[in-house]
């Protein structure tokens, strides 16, 4: 669970500092976290790592 919780974290650090890097490593660290426990964080971690490489990377 705690892989999730540093999932949301890059997630949301990836809106203000180097999307992509923390974009995947929110992405990867949620799809760890979908196959294990918490699934709802999991899911998490994945769209906003998903969101903030994409919203960072279209409007710079």
């Amino acid at each position: 669970m705690w892989m999730a919780w540093i999932g949301i974290a890059a997630g949301i650090i990836a809106f203000f500092a180097a999307p992509l890097f923390f974009g995947c490593v929110a992405v990867v660290l949620g799809l760890i976290t979908v196959f294990s426990k918490a699934n709802i964080l999991g899911w998490w971690a994945i769209g906003l790592g998903i969101v903030g490489a994409v919203a960072n990377w279209w409007f710079y």
